[in-house]
């Protein structure tokens, strides 16, 4: 009875040794599934719809070892996927501009690491810039808010004052001063000119009328 309960430890405790150890993920593996995971990259694309910018989501090197996720709430089913396609490539739509979407990637392998969570990554959409187009962006392009897609929503008043702030940053009202300046200038003297003209010419008639006068008497 002894050697019977001995026995059946030892199988027992054998037992769980072999569940634990083909239960855990295997640190090579999931190596090599973070490596996929990080290979993933992101960018965005936007169209017009009746007037405001609507997103799109693109995710290059996609793997079908990966589950690629935008999750609302997992175990509810709540979340958009971009699934593998024949060029490793797939597009999610409709996303509000300005919004940061963060993407779970998760393994998806005929393993004990098909499940685990890879690695997060985030996209920051831009938002679309009405007043790029304005007429003092022209000549100013290097100006950050004179972009079409910008890191922040405007209204007409901060756009002007940024643009105010980058003229006086920049130097550019300077320059106008200065040019303002030579005008002004050139004004003063052209009508200082004028008037010494005038004068001249009122001295030399009456010069010429005086001498006549004499002359006459």
């Amino acid at each position: 009875m002894r050697k019977l309960k001995c026995l059946l430890f030892v199988l027992l405790l054998f037992l769980t040794i072999n569940v634990k150890a083909t239960s855990d993920c295997d640190v090579k593996e999931l190596s090599r599934l973070k490596e996929l995971a990080k290979k993933v990259e992101f960018d965005y694309d936007y169209k017009m719809k009746e007037g405001q910018a609507v997103f799109s989501i693109n995710a290059v090197n996609l793997n079908s070892e990966l589950k690629v996720l935008i999750i609302e709430d997992y175990y509810n089913g709540k979340y958009k996927e971009f699934k593998d396609s024949a060029t490793h490539t797939a597009t999610l739509n409709d996303f509000e501009e300005g919004k940061r979407v963060n993407v779970t990637i998760k393994a998806f392998v005929p393993n004990w690491c098909s499940g685990e969570t890879l690695t997060t990554k985030s996209v920051k959409l831009p938002y679309y810039n009405y007043y790029y187009d304005e007429d003092k962006c022209k000549g100013n392009e290097d100006f950050k808010y004179c972009k079409l897609l910008v890191d922040k929503k405007l209204t007409q008043d901060e756009f002007n004052k940024q643009f105010d702030l980058y003229l006086n940053n920049s130097g550019k009202n300077k320059g106008s001063n200065n040019n303002e300046a030579k005008d002004n200038t050139m004004l003063y003297m052209i009508i200082a000119g004028s008037i010494l003209v005038v004068v001249l010419i009122t001295f030399v008639v009456m010069s010429i009328y005086k001498r006549r006068k004499k002359n006459s008497l």
